[in-house]
């Protein structure tokens, strides 16, 4: 039976290194070793990591129902396997109805009679063990061993090589799930400008898909801003060169497709070869975010020393002026306490209010807060702030009044900012108007809103016109007020993708400031609806 086996030997062997995965090619490999070793079941158990449990990789039988199965891990304690991994020896079962192993009534009951198992060996290391089942007794003898021996160490470097194989898969499918599922770009690219990888998410961060930078060399580089090029160029030359071990946390611009800037910080290190370096890999992060968060505290900062300073200095006068008082005990100074208390009065509330409205433009600025939209109505707006105004216009001898036309449309928009941006305006004409007129108009045009406050007051000349919008400008610079007021007014109709500017002849003309808020607000602008 076992004489003249060579050809088969080597069959044998050319199935089993025959694909990585020796699962897909153990029901030929048991075809051929029926050819000369009579079994019933065949199956291939493995030792788990910890040495106490095993499981059956592979199975072949030729009966229906099994109750060791594969995938299932069972105790090595009482096993035959624990018997072969011990001793390291071939084991064989005469009769399985008299045998001393935890399985062997088990197989039994399935009508295995006899059984043999053999030690699987690799680099000096038993992993497992093959096991023959047959439904005659005392089947299996020496002859068997010593025919599969010659094909045990074959298929030991064959299952771990599966094993290995299964690892680098596993690994290879975790690692493209990363860079699939990665919000960061993370590629590879070759010292010619040529990308190996480049993760998906790099369209949604830069708007161009990853194939045009496998398409185009050296395409990463291309899109930087232009007074940020040649600083990343020669950053990434000096990691190429070997001169840098890595390259960390270098932050730079690039143009987005649609025309935006977007901030990225860059991380990478060399490629390596055999000791050469063929390129760099790293990863991208998008931290344009982040660079307004940071632009924005700055500016923060900037305005709230700048603003602060004139009624923190005007309180410390006063204080000064009551301290010499009470020290001097003059009466002449101590009979000043009521200038005293309207001067840290009214600094006090302009501090509170320029506090407010730095907040306020700065939280518009930011784009932290997103537009409430809602259905409201111009002319109800209008009409509310004439009859809350109508008072304050009139201790200056103002008359003020509206001229809306009948049908101005419904229009989406954030109800509490357009109300600020009207009332604003009209609180602006009241306060540079005396012995006047205030009229607040609206007309609609083809595809927005347009509404005008007019009044009949000081007027503003050419300068002033084109400045009146910036933060902290003011025509006089000891005028009360912040000088934040129509850069707030400026930001909201921004924000409402509208159009704001201000009309006048001149000094002592009047003014009359314009705003457009579209019928149709852009869906993709970031906003929250607010139902009311």
């Amino acid at each position: 039976m076992f004489t003249n086996k060579k050809e088969i030997i080597l069959n044998i062997n050319r199935i089993i290194f025959s694909s990585l995965d020796i699962r897909e090619v153990y029901e030929t490999m048991s075809k051929e070793l029926l050819k000369v070793i009579d079994f019933d079941r065949l199956s291939v158990t493995l030792i788990t990591e910890d040495n106490n449990l095993y499981e059956t990789f592979v199975l072949s039988k030729d009966y229906a129902y099994t109750e060791l199965k594969e995938g299932v891990q069972y105790p090595m304690e009482g096993s035959l396997m624990k018997r072969v991994v011990q001793f390291r020896q071939p084991v064989i079962v005469e009769d399985t109805s008299k045998g001393r192993f935890l399985t062997d009534p088990v197989l039994y009951k399935e009508g295995i009679h006899s059984r043999l198992g053999y030690p699987l060996e690799h680099k000096g290391r038993v992993i497992g063990s093959v096991n023959f089942g047959s439904k005659r007794k005392d089947y299996y003898s020496k002859k068997h061993i010593t025919f599969f021996s010659q094909i045990a160490p074959q298929l030991a470097m064959a299952i771990e090589n599966t094993r290995l194989f299964n690892g680098i898969k596993e690994a290879e499918e975790k690692y493209r799930t990363v860079i699939e599922s990665s919000p960061d770009i993370i590629f590879e690219c070759t010292k010619d400008g040529e990308f190996l990888l480049m993760s998906p998410s790099v369209e949604k961060i830069t708007g161009y898909a990853a194939n045009q930078f496998y398409e185009n060399r050296g395409y990463g580089l291309s899109l930087c801003h232009e007074e940020d090029q040649e600083r990343v160029q020669r950053e990434i030359l000096q990691v190429l060169k070997g001169q840098n071990d890595s390259l960390m946390d270098i932050e730079f611009r690039i143009l987005h497709k649609q025309g935006h800037v977007v901030w990225l910080s860059l991380e990478m290190l060399p490629m390596k070869q055999n000791k050469d370096i063929v390129g760099i890999e790293g990863f991208c992060r998008d931290i344009t975010e982040r660079k307004k968060l940071d632009e924005l505290k700055d500016n923060l900062v900037r305005d709230v020393t700048h603003e602060l300073k004139t009624p923190v200095a005007k309180i410390e006068m006063a204080i000064d002026m009551f301290e010499r008082s009470v020290t001097l005990g003059d009466k002449v100074s101590l009979g000043r306490g009521s200038q005293i208390h309207e001067i840290l009065r009214n600094n006090v509330n302009r501090l509170k209010n320029s506090i407010k409205n730095i907040l306020d433009i700065s939280k518009l600025e930011s784009g932290v807060e997103p537009l409430k939209l809602s259905d409201i109505s111009i002319a109800d707006l209008v009409k509310q702030i004439v009859f809350e105004q109508k008072d304050s216009a009139s201790t200056k001898n103002n008359v003020l009044t509206h001229q809306l036309p009948a049908g101005i449309p419904i229009i989406k928009a954030d109800r509490d900012m357009i109300y600020h941006l009207i009332n604003h305006l009209v609180n602006n004409a009241i306060k540079f108007t005396e012995h006047g007129k205030i009229i607040i108009s609206a007309r609609v045009l083809s595809d927005a809103v347009e509404v005008t406050v007019e009044d009949t007051g000081r007027g503003l000349d050419e300068k002033t016109r084109e400045r009146v919008f910036e933060k902290f400008y003011k025509e006089m610079p000891s005028a009360f007020g912040s000088g934040i007021g129509l850069a707030i007014c400026k930001n909201i109709v921004q924000k409402h993708k509208g159009r704001i500017w201000v009309e006048s002849e001149g000094k002592g003309k009047g003014s009359r400031f314009k705003f457009t808020l579209p019928m149709i607000v852009d869906t993709k602008q970031k906003v929250t609806t607010n139902p009311k």
